[in-house]
């Protein structure tokens, strides 16, 4: 799958939902501060994928119906240095649902997710991703069917 390249002013919006925050902590490696990203950000990709009000949701709302044609490709920029990542990602779901995550145009991960059993819990998962420098897109997809909500994104 390619990288999407549309721009964020074709994207549908509805209310401003938080920006990205970036803060270094004692865990991050040296020279990466922890990235903090909204699914529903103006800057991301949302192809068939829609945002979707969620008031025990970070920022308020999330981004749904990812899965079959339906991804979500969230705008990581400016990463100053190469390397691998833990990738955490808040999601919802009310049954299990599998959710495959790739940076760029890399390997997919396939995630088996249970979540916390309503679609008003939020619930997370960690992975391992290689991230490389500049920016980037983590893809969210399914090809075989629904995945989970995804809420929000954090890098360390």
């Amino acid at each position: 799958m390619p990288v999407p390249t549309a721009p964020a002013s074709a994207l549908p919006r509805t209310s401003a939902p938080p920006s990205p925050t970036a803060r270094r902590t004692p865990s991050s490696p040296p020279g990466f501060a922890v990235i903090s990203l909204h699914a529903a950000g103006a800057a991301n990709l949302r192809n068939g994928a829609r945002v979707i009000e969620c008031p025990t949701c970070d920022g308020g709302s999330r981004v749904g119906y990812i899965g079959g044609p339906n991804t979500l490709a969230i705008r990581v920029p400016d990463v100053p240095a190469a390397g691998e990542r833990t990738l955490t990602v808040t999601y919802e779901t009310a049954e299990t649902r599998t959710l495959r995550v790739a940076v760029n145009d890399g390997p997919a991960h396939t995630l088996t997710l249970s979540g916390a059993g309503d679609w008003l819990i939020p619930a997370t998962v960690s992975l391992r991703v290689h991230l490389p420098a500049g920016t980037s897109w983590v893809r969210f997809f399914n090809d075989a069917g629904p995945a989970p909500d995804v809420n929000r994104i954090e890098l360390r």
